[in-house]
């Protein structure tokens, strides 16, 4: 009965509760805890680290997370962060986002408080070996006092520590080697027994090594690490048990031990075996892991290495690895090419001395069959300080195998045949390349043989056909025997020789003769620049008859190490060439280019275009601030050009197209001499340049001149063109020119204003032009004069022009005292604001503007004063009905007065008169007026006179011309006809409408002259001149009106007065 409340239903309810709840009540207990002495621990631990480092430690905050490291209890501390001192300067060593600090219940009821546990989640390491050896780590936990027992300072008691998303990256400043560890995942669990520590470790990471910024091929490498080390705490010695390693899937296995009180004395070894190339495979790089999985391969491949010795303070240990692999293959799943019977040894270790120079590679037995053709080599590599390289090598394999076994999409119909056969043995000396080496020492064979070489590419849009190559080195002379090639319609042939290759491998500063002969028959330039469907115009040009002789002379150092240009001298021995649009020849070309470090000299450059000569030579120093990111500084150019003969026809027409004037199209200028300096100016970049001429000299075969004395400065800065002091004497002419003139596009920036400055002496358009004065019956009709340039159909500038020219020739004028100022507009308009001059034995003074806003439709509103004008020496043409007429032909005399209006101008600037208004107040002295038709018909009422030439003494009005009428007031001349009143219209097809009022007395003698007649032999002589009749003063005249009207066909003469406008 004692045992009867086992069988109670309440009993096992109330046991049950109890067992569950006491754990829990006890659990959280021990969590409320925890949570009231979180702060008291961390602070602790906090306020321990920073008494005891150099560095310093931060804690964002913390808070309990009682299962996240069960079956401990752990507080989270967030946001923890190491300097590497109390500065903080940089990035923090240590920077996790949180850390699981993991405690045992019993000892948090004890009160102990040992850390059993650590988890670290998402963060970094940033570990960074210094200059000088030291690193950051470690001077950042370097102790300010010393702690005897570590484990007992900070509470350690740990059983596991785990990482998981932690990148752990390493860094070494001398030599910028970085190492990026990745970790994944990774486990360890300790056992302590004694003096030993066990330590079991499961992890993944990826390892990504880079050199210098280089990355290497040791990039985003997947390792798996499963392992036991025991550590011998009292002989600090690490045991690595038999372990293995997986990367990228293939397995190694790692084994030996690391002495820390022995200077980090390394025995390790490594080794692996597998019958296909996974071993070797997962050592390359990401980026050709997908092609090597389209390979299948198998093969006896193994693996053996070892690391042994001291490995700090100055000690390297010894590395010694053998690879290698026999009875192999590879076969493409695509297309089942096979390379067969593949097997090789390979040897490294760095020897006794354990650096550069004891460090021996060696490749033997090295051969495989492709399915036709044969390749064997061996290689071996001593002293990596002095490279001693031995190379044997055998190949004759056919292209098309290679494309399809290597499934190379980029070449398309690949096919040709190499064979390669090298016998190689030399001693590369890096550190003193300029030394020679011991002929004994040396041994050099190559020869080189490739065949009917063809294929496509995807980005080119011609094959490349039948390539042929034959180049042999036998000791150090290379030959190229023949380079052949065919793309498209065009052809390319090479030959050369270089006469010491080896001086080129060695870097020696001994110089090195290469010699270059290029040859083609066709060259299409256009079919190898542009493909069919583009539609962007490319350079349309065929060479033929192509020949080039290039010679170079450097020494290897000068031409691979310049850190500019190539140091040496080059020459082109010759050149020809024959170009379709660019109809002339090139022949006899030859150069001698001599380039230094700073400065290069051209000694002379010639050759022949055509019948046209050139030589030219000159020298640039400082051409190296060209190559400067931030040049600063000044580049001098000298330059000297001098030909026998040059013509401009040779020179300037391409495409059927003479780009040369019409005047000079023909012309030859001989025994040509150009010399000029320019300098080039930097400051970050190009900021002016000064182009100064100090000779030009030449003569001119077709226009007879003769250039002399020729020079100025020529300055471009800002976008500015400034010319100065620009002199020149040209034949008989001789001026000087000052410029400036904007070409930028954004006026905002524009310094200074647009100008023009012609000074002459004199000025002799006609000479230089060749101006010959067309036949007098010839008339330009309206299609002519608009058939030339048309200046207005240009962009016009802001500009201003000054000219003083003290005698110009222009068109037969001979022009004195020519000075004006004129200002050009972007709207096309032309303002004359003073335009002055001596002309036929007047003065002109001429101000207004042309309006050519509309390039058809040209005006001109002048306002111009003449004085003593020599209307027989001014011959001013203008343009009426379709006809070329002078102002002179029929009157003459000493002009003066004044002319305004609105003229409509040709593009030639010939006036249209029957579309112009124009307004004159004038007077003409000591005038005749002759062979004026309207006056001739009046021949016979003046029998006894000459009206063919009418003298008269002064003709002064005012005359309108407006709608192609000619409108002349009123007026009174004294004539040797007599004294008579004139005035009437006269339109611009001739017809007219006269009235005269002559003297009863004059029409008196007239019409008895007409009356009686005149005896035969009695006619007026042609050239006779009448006197001049005046009206006597006070005298009372009667007068008769007559009114003449016609045109160029016929007339009519009456009686009738004018009509008077109301």
């Amino acid at each position: 009965m004692k045992l009867a409340f086992l069988k109670r239903r309440k009993f096992w309810i109330r046991f049950f509760i109890t067992l569950i709840l006491v754990p829990v009540v006890l659990f959280m207990a021990l969590v409320a805890i925890l949570y009231w002495k979180q702060d008291e621990v961390v602070e602790e631990l906090v306020s321990t680290m920073n008494e005891d480092f150099e560095g310093h430690f931060e804690i964002s905050g913390s808070h309990i997370s009682p299962f996240e490291n069960f079956p401990y209890i752990s507080i989270d501390l967030e946001g923890v962060k190491l300097y590497e001192n109390e500065s903080k300067d940089g990035k923090p060593i240590v920077d996790i986002k949180d850390v699981y600090v993991g405690f045992n219940l019993w000892d948090v009821v004890s009160g102990s408080m040992e850390i059993k546990s650590i988890l670290l989640e998402d963060g970094n390491l940033n570990l960074v070996q210094h200059i000088d050896g030291s690193f950051n780590l470690l001077n950042a936990l370097a102790s300010k006092e010393e702690i005897e027992d570590p484990n007992e300072e900070f509470h350690l008691d740990l059983k596991s520590i785990e990482l998981e998303n932690i990148d752990i990256n390493k860094l070494n400043e001398a030599n910028g080697m970085y190492f990026d560890v990745f970790v994944n995942d990774a486990t360890s669990n300790f056992k302590t027994s004694n003096d030993r520590l066990q330590m079991f470790l499961d992890s993944k990471f990826i390892v990504t090594y880079i050199d210098n910024g280089d990355t290497t091929f040791i990039h985003d490498k997947h390792f798996d690490v499963h392992t036991e080390i025991d550590y011998l705490s009292d002989e600090e010695i690490l045991e690595i048990v038999p372990s293995e390693i997986a990367l990228e899937g293939a397995l190694f296995k790692m084994e030996g031990i690391i002495d820390f009180a022995n200077e980090m004395y390394l025995d390790l070894k490594f080794h692996g075996e597998k019958p296909n190339f996974d071993l070797l495979m997962a050592f390359a790089p990401d980026e050709l892991t997908p092609t090597l999985k389209k390979y299948d391969n198998q093969g006896q491949v193994y693996f053996k290495g070892l690391v042994k010795g001291k490995s700090i303070n100055g000690h390297s240990p010894f590395i010694d690895a053998e690879f290698g692999c026999s009875e192999a293959f590879f076969a493409n799943t695509i297309n089942k090419k096979k390379l067969d019977d593949l097997q090789f040894k390979g040897h490294f270790t760095n020897g006794e001395k354990r650096d550069l120079t004891t460090i021996e590679f060696s490749l033997q037995d090295f051969s495989a069959k492709p399915e036709a053709g044969v390749f064997s080599g061996d290689l071996l590599v001593k002293n990596f300080a002095e490279p001693e390289i031995d190379l044997k090598l055998i190949s004759d394999f056919q292209l098309d195998f290679l494309a399809n076994f290597f499934n190379l999409e980029d070449l398309k119909d690949l096919s040709g045949g190499i064979e390669l056969t090298m016998n190689f043995h030399d001693i590369i000396d890096l550190q003193h390349p300029e030394k020679s080496i011991e002929k004994l020492n040396e041994s050099y064979y190559t020869e080189l043989k490739v065949t009917d070489l063809s294929f496509s590419l995807p980005d080119y849009h011609l094959p490349l056909k039948d390539l042929d190559l034959y180049a042999v080195m036998d000791g150090h002379e290379a030959h190229i025997d023949h380079f052949d090639i065919l793309i498209g319609n065009s052809d390319l042939h090479i030959e050369g020789t270089l006469d010491d290759l080896p001086a080129i491998l060695h870097h020696t500063e001994k110089d090195v003769l290469t010699h270059l002969e290029i040859s083609s028959k066709v060259l299409d330039i256009l079919e190898l620049t542009q493909p069919q469907n583009d539609t962007t115009k490319g350079f349309d040009e065929v060479i033929t008859d192509l020949s080039l002789g290039l010679s170079f002379k450097s020494s290897a150092r000068d031409f691979t190490e310049s850190p500019n240009l190539p140091i040496g001298e080059f020459f082109i021995d010759d050149f020809h060439a024959q170009l379709k649009h660019y109809p002339h020849e090139f022949h006899d070309f030859h150069a001698d280019l001599i380039i230094e470090e700073q400065d290069m000299k051209l000694v002379d450059f010639t050759g022949m275009i055509d019948k046209s000569d050139f030589h030219f030579s000159g020298g640039l120093s400082h051409y190296d601030l060209w190559f400067a990111e931030h040049p600063l500084g000044d580049t001098k150019v000298e330059f000297n050009l001098t030909s026998a003969m040059l013509q401009l026809e040779d020179i300037f027409s391409y495409g059927g197209e003479n780009y040369v004037p019409e005047d000079y199209r023909h012309e030859e200028f001989d025994d040509l001499i150009i010399h000029g300096v320019t300098d080039l100016h930097f400051n970050e970049g190009l900021q002016s340049t000064d182009v100064m001429i100090d000779k030009f000299e030449s003569k001119m075969k077709v226009h007879h001149l003769r250039f002399e004395d020729f020079g100025g400065r020529v300055h471009l800065e800002d976008e500015h063109l400034t010319i100065e002091d620009f002199r020149g004497t040209l034949g008989k002419s001789k001026f000087l020119l000052n410029t400036t003139y904007y070409y930028g596009a954004d006026t905002l920036l524009k310094k200074k204003d647009n100008y023009i400055n012609l000074k002459a002496s004199r000025l002799d358009f006609d000479e230089l032009f060749a101006y010959e004065q067309p036949a007098e019956e010839y008339a330009s009709s309206p299609e002519e004069h608009e058939a030339g340039f048309n200046i207005y159909q240009v962009p016009f500038p802001n500009l201003t022009v000054d000219l003083d020219i003290d005698y110009l020739n222009y068109h037969l004028y001979k022009i004195k005292d020519f000075s004006g100022a004129i200002r050009i507009q972007p709207n096309h308009y032309i303002y004359i604001d003073t335009l002055a001059m001596t002309l036929a034995g007047g003065d002109i003074h001429l101000s207004g503007y042309f309006n050519g806003s509309d390039p058809s439709h040209i005006y001109f509103k002048p306002k111009m004063r003449l004085d003593h004008v020599d209307l027989d020496k001014m011959m001013v043409k203008f343009e009426n009905f379709g006809q070329d007429h002078l102002v002179s032909e029929n009157l003459h005399g000493k002009l003066s007065g004044d002319i305004w209006g609105k003229i409509h101008m040709h593009a030639d600037m010939v006036p249209i008169i029957d579309d112009s208004e124009i307004h004159m107040d004038f007077s003409v002295l000591s005038g005749k007026l002759e062979n004026y038709g309207p006056m001739e018909y009046l021949s016979e009422y003046f029998a006894d006179k000459n009206v063919a030439k009418i003298i008269f003494d002064t003709l002064q009005n005012h005359i309108d011309m407006q709608g192609g009428v000619l409108s002349i007031p009123n007026m009174t001349i004294n004539t040797s006809l007599g004294f008579v009143e004139l005035s009437g219209k006269q339109n611009l097809d001739y017809s007219y409408e006269y009235y005269l009022r002559v003297p009863w007395k004059m029409v008196t003698k007239a019409g008895a002259s007409k009356l009686f007649g005149k005896k035969k032999g009695e006619d007026v002589d042609p050239e006779q001149e009448d006197e001049i009749i005046y009206a006597e003063e006070g005298k009372k005249v009667r007068y008769v009106n007559i009114q003449i009207i016609g045109d160029l066909e016929d007339y009519s003469i009456k009686l009738k007065k004018e009509k008077k406008d109301k």
